[in-house]
């Protein structure tokens, strides 16, 4: 156990710098405060699991399913917050770069750890204190606060710390990197220029998905009889989970927490288990009266904040992805049945199951015709983008705009800054930030589409607006002085990260699991309309 009440002996001086504190335990309470009931989501989608174990391996060490989930929860927030309407987890990647940069930041963390770098316990308890997040009433840190807050976020006070401890350790490499960088006054101008020069881009956004297929019979009957054959007992095999479907239910709950259960709500945490018991059970009565509107008084009742907004709606979910208490009882139940409460470690539930699908498992003989239709649509979709993609370019260039005729329709990013890293609506590629930046004529079409993961864009400038060095103060002039010289370090920390996960790569020191990479694909095409569920961790 970490000596979180023996904190008055620590030496101020043993985290040399006091704003480490607060950046390293700020990002990780920012990472854990989406964690909780919830599931990651796309858009309204939710209570879909994660799959479980180990999401990677750096040199002998696990990245668990929940260090995963946590830190997809974040940068998906992030992401949506960006994007808004047009988030798009698949297009942008968003499990791959989650994956990646965790198996980047371990990676650093181990090769500074082999290099002295290292954070002691006294470090990272004093990080735990200064920081202030579990300070109780009386403004001290409160040891019950900090159980809670693991306890409710899925943490142990091991896997915290560690993760506290890891960031101490790059927080001070990338200290260390920024402390040896110089910056210039050019180019706090050029900084300057690239933030406060603003650009309105308009395009067209080509995915090869989206275009339609026509396929004969005759076309599915020559892939199974040639040697195409082979490839659709590949995609059977390697993807059984779309050909075994696992039993599923539809269900609303209405959730009575009290004081101790896992992420009980402020009016939960002041109710206790036998009051929160008999107000389940008094609502149990009233759900079950003929006519009950279980929606309205799900919204009504629930301590569930996204359950408040849906009556209760859960949507489809399978059994492994609740905890063993609520899946036992609704996958037990019939369409159109009420429970009685049912205790988890979240509190009382009441459920009411709405649809119940059976498991359903397809052999390859049933379907091979369908996956040969889908594989030769994989083939030629590619092909019609680019026919079309030339079409429509030609016509632009000649003055002649068919888009809308072709089912596409223009969509504009708004301003943003010229230096920006992510181009709204299109994405964080830095070939198509570079490319968008050479526009400087209003109507300018670039010459050739962007190609970011397989989908294209034709883009042309809307409008351009150009900063004003005479605007740049002294003072602004030695900020960005400052903040370039910290950005170039934090580049060159980046890069050498990303030099540290290549050669562990060459040296088979990483694993990545291909379940974790594709999640993105299997969380948009498993939607459900639901809301938050009691789901069961997975580790």
């Amino acid at each position: 156990m970490f000596k979180w009440r023996k904190t008055a002996d620590l030496d101020a001086k043993s985290v040399a710098n006091n704003w480490i504190t607060y950046v390293i335990l700020g990002t990780v309470i920012i990472t854990m405060a989406f964690f909780g009931v919830c599931s990651p989501r796309n858009g309204g989608e939710s209570g879909f699991m994660l799959p479980s174990g180990t999401a990677a391996k750096v040199d002998g060490e696990k990245i668990g399913s929940l260090e995963f989930r946590r830190s997809y929860i974040q940068y998906s927030s992030q992401l949506e917050k960006q994007y808004k309407d047009k988030f798009d987890a698949v297009a942008l990647g968003v499990a791959p770069q989650v994956l990646n940069g965790l198996v980047q930041k371990l990676a650093i963390y181990k090769e500074a750890n082999k290099n002295g770098i290292a954070a002691t316990e006294d470090e990272v308890t004093k990080v735990i204190i200064d920081g202030k997040y579990f300070n109780g009433e009386n403004g001290k840190f409160d040891p019950k606060l900090f159980e809670m807050y693991l306890r409710n976020n899925g943490h142990t006070e091991a896997s915290f710390t560690e993760d506290l401890r890891r960031d101490i350790v790059n927080q001070k490499f990338r200290s260390f990197i920024a402390e040896t960088s110089r910056a210039s006054s050019k180019i706090a101008e050029l900084n300057y220029l690239l933030d406060e020069s603003k650009i309105d881009v308009e395009y067209l956004r080509l995915d090869p998905n989206s275009f339609p297929v026509t396929i004969a019979p005759a076309d599915v009957d020559k892939f199974l009889a040639g040697a195409d054959a082979k490839k659709a007992q590949e995609y059977y095999d390697q993807n059984k989970t779309e050909f075994n479907k696992e039993a599923q239910v539809k269900a609303r709950h209405i959730l009575i927490s009290f004081k101790g259960s896992r992420s009980a709500s402020a009016e939960g945490a002041a109710r206790s288990k036998e009051d929160a018991k008999a107000l389940a059970t008094k609502i149990a009565g009233e759900v079950k009266k003929p006519g009950a509107d279980f929606a309205a008084l799900a919204s009504k009742y629930t301590d569930e904040a996204s359950g408040k907004a849906k009556g209760g709606d859960l949507g489809f979910f399978k059994k492994e992805q609740m905890v063993k208490e609520f899946a036992d009882v609704a996958f037990a139940m019939k369409a159109g049945q009420i429970s009685n409460p049912v205790e988890s470690p979240f509190g009382y539930h009441i459920i009411r199951v709405d649809t119940v699908q059976e498991a359903k498992a397809t052999t390859f003989e049933e379907a091979k015709r369908g996956i040969a239709e889908k594989l030769i649509a994989k083939e030629r979709r590619p092909q019609l983008m680019t026919e079309k993609l030339k079409t429509i370019v030609a016509d632009l260039k000649a003055g002649k705009d068919d888009s809308a005729a072709l089912g596409l329709s223009w969509k504009t990013t708004g301003p943003f800054a010229v230096g920006a890293r992510f181009i709204p609506g299109i994405g964080p590629d830095k070939e198509a930030l570079k490319a968008v930046a050479t526009l400087k004529t209003p109507g300018q079409l670039h010459a050739d589409a962007l190609d970011i993961s397989g989908v294209k864009y034709i883009v042309r400038l809307k409008s351009r607006q150009e900063a004003d060095l005479k605007n740049l103060t002294p003072e602004k002039r030695d900020e960005l002085v400052e903040s370039s010289k910290y950005m170039e370090g934090y580049s060159l920390y980046n890069t050498i990260g990303e030099e540290i996960a290549k050669r562990y790569d060459r040296e088979g020191k990483i694993y990545k699991n291909p379940e974790f990479l594709a999640y993105d694909k299997t969380l948009h095409g498993n939607k459900s309309s639901g809301g938050s569920a009691p789901v069961d961790d997975g580790e």
